[in-house]
């Protein structure tokens, strides 16, 4: 590839260098769309309405092969069919997700009003999305409510959609009731640059979670105890976890060991890869 067909280096945090490493460019990814009811219905809607059109556009060209056939003394073209619906035989059924009927959910859309944004099932599941500005008072309802009392945080993560329009991530709170034997998720949608409240305000386990978002991905929490690194180092450039961060660069990624019988190339390796302060050793026979 010539310098002239480079691309521009684009604004991040990484350290780019085309020209000596053309093959660390980085293509964003199409992510699939946020899990929801709303989106599974519009899905639903959009194939059906193409369904709908394909199957118009069929008899359009059949009308046309008629008329033709009609005017040139041929024998009319056979009608179309309109295909039935596939039905499935087994229990391959796809979980699609319903409108909450939950006693939960319907509790927390009664405590919440308009601060709950989506609230639906699926496989047995719950999930209640919220304004990002109301998730402590949500996560408070489900700890303290007398109906509720999910006293304990199971697990905090998130979510990158870099072909998101109106969001950049998704934090999601798995909230478990050990008196009630239920499981509820919480979820929030954010911008980049957004800082949601902590979560150890209320759950005090949430403590790591929160910087493993943190390390991983980029967010930071307003009001968490310790936001710093907890798997890589201070210095580290980047979140490892987002779905920008350019995965190929030097070191053992760029090599096929198999072809390297002298080891020159795993020499090579091993000091570029010092370069970049990743701890390996040059191996040593005994």
């Amino acid at each position: 590839m010539s310098d002239a067909n480079l691309p521009e280096t684009p604004a991040g945090p990484y350290v780019y260098d085309y020209k000596t490493a053309p093959n660390r460019q980085i293509e964003l990814p199409k992510t699939v769309p946020l899990p929801g009811y709303r989106a599974y219905v519009a899905e639903q809607k959009a194939q059906a309405e193409a369904e709908e059109a394909k199957w118009q556009k069929q008899l359009a060209d059949y009308e046309t092969a008629k008329a033709k056939a009609e005017a040139e003394g041929k024998e009319a073209p056979t009608a179309p069919v309109k295909p039935a619906p596939k039905k499935n035989d087994t229990d391959m059924v796809f979980p699609a997700p319903t409108e909450a009927q939950a006693p939960d959910l319907l509790r927390l859309m009664e405590l919440l009003g308009d601060k709950v944004e989506e609230a639906f099932e699926q496989a047995g599941e719950m999930t209640c999305q919220v304004g990002r500005d109301h998730i402590l008072e949500a996560l408070k309802l489900c700890r303290e409510d007398a109906s509720l009392k999910y006293e304990m945080l199971a697990d905090e993560t998130a979510t990158h959609y870099p072909a998101a329009t109106d969001f950049a991530f998704s934090v999601v709170y798995h909230l478990t009731s050990l008196a009630r034997k239920k499981r509820l998720r919480l979820r929030i949608l954010i911008p980049e640059g957004f800082e949601p409240q902590s979560a150890t305000q209320i759950y005090p386990g949430a403590n790591w979670l929160e910087r493993e978002i943190w390390d991983m991905f980029g967010i930071r929490f307003q009001h968490h105890p310790d936001m710093t690194r907890i798997l890589c180092p201070e210095g580290w450039e980047g979140h490892p976890l987002r779905k920008e961060y350019p995965v190929v660069g030097w070191g053992q990624r760029d090599i096929d060991f198999r072809d390297d019988r002298s080891g020159m190339l795993n020499r090579i390796a091993l000091e570029k890869a010092g370069q970049l302060g990743i701890n390996l050793k040059q191996p040593k026979a005994e």
